[in-house]
């Protein structure tokens, strides 16, 4: 028997969260924004138009049908390497890369969020409708070669920490999809091998990891006195001393800290409930799928974002190198949040096709 409603324990994790991250925007901006002199709700509003940008997105994984989406894998690589080389020649400058490209009114678009996601459909559409081709070390080294290709376009905009993360969802596509052994060990060494490159070539790239070697970032340092001064309970709603500019970016890149400061311990818990029960949940939609499609399209867009939350907290904590990687469905809104929400929404249209 098949299910006819959506998974109302994944919506209502996915809505606290929601919820939660336009609080701690606010909580973690205010300041920041009335030292530029705007009002005290200029993120919250700025991350409140991002979630309903976002919320589009979300609306097209979720009623869209997602087996017509098949069709567009191609026509999407194309506008994808596309996007990539126009970001690559003409992009924005931010923070030494140039990983957006501008739109109407000066709107910026970042495709390289999208990338991942592009993954996890070729990859599912890959081994669902060619198995006896992926089952070929010829017809995987294709497929391998073409996705390396998309995020090597991303490396070098470059957006190191974005290509791990691609690398990662690969990877994970790669087991999910039951590839053997001998092609995804040498897959792995070939993207550990680019990556160490990249790292040499690019000086803010190095400057992370021997940072994080040898000395922890200034960024990272006031990270672990936020969390640390939390305590159990924290400091309270608003009474965190880290969004006074000594933590920079803290609404986005270490907004998780900020969470740790001002509810502690206890709070953190919470959250890091919540994004188990939210992949907890994923795993539970799959397992009770029929189709290799469907099965691998949902493993492959749950793993990404737990894996992006996994990275947010991890450098966070000092565990591992800055990335400047957002915190899913909390961080000030972004491409980020518009490309997990337009995740939730696909694996949400396909909970309804668990079968009991």
């Amino acid at each position: 028997m098949q299910y006819e409603k959506i998974d109302r324990t994944l919506v209502l994790c996915l809505l606290i969260l929601v919820i939660l991250g336009a609080v701690f925007v606010y909580s973690s901006s205010y300041y920041r924004a009335m030292r530029r002199g705007e009002d005290s709700t200029f993120y919250l509003l700025g991350h409140l138009q991002r979630l309903a940008i976002a919320s589009v997105f979300f609306s097209f994984g979720l009623f869209f049908p997602y087996k017509i989406m098949k069709k567009f894998i191609f026509p999407a690589f194309i506008i994808i390497v596309l996007f990539l080389f126009v970001t690559l020649l003409a992009g924005r400058t931010q923070y030494g890369a140039r990983r957006s490209v501008s739109l109407l009114f000066s709107f910026g678009f970042q495709i390289s969020e999208f990338v991942r996601i592009w993954l996890v459909f070729f990859l599912a559409n890959f081994f669902d409708s060619h198995p006896q081709t992926a089952n070929t070390r010829s017809g995987m080294m294709t497929s391998i070669v073409l996705c390396l290709f998309v995020i090597l376009l991303v490396a070098i905009q470059p957006s190191i920490s974005m290509a791990v993360i691609c690398v990662l969802v690969f990877t994970a596509m790669l087991i999910y999809g039951s590839t053997r052994s001998k092609l995804v060990f040498p897959t792995l060494a070939v993207s550990l091998i680019l990556l160490v490159i990249f790292v040499l070539v690019f000086p803010h790239a190095k400057y992370r990891i021997t940072s994080f070697i040898t000395n922890p970032t200034y960024q990272v340092r006031q990270s672990l006195i936020a969390i640390g001064s939390g305590g159990f309970f924290g400091k309270g709603p608003g009474a965190g001393l880290q969004k006074f500019f000594f933590l920079p970016r803290i609404h986005n890149d270490f907004i998780f800290a900020h969470i740790a400061e001002e509810f502690g311990f206890l709070g953190s818990i919470v959250v890091f409930a919540l994004y188990w029960q939210v992949f907890f949940r994923g795993l539970s939609i799959a397992g009770n799928l029929e189709d290799d499609f469907t099965r691998l399209l949902v493993l492959g867009l749950n793993t990404s974002i737990f894996v992006i939350f996994l990275v947010h907290v991890g450098v966070s904590m000092g565990l591992l190198p800055p990335t400047g990687v957002p915190l899913p469905f909390i961080s000030f809104g972004g491409w980020s949040l518009t490309a997990n929400l337009f995740a939730m929404g696909v694996i949400l249209q396909i909970s309804k096709k668990r079968v009991v």
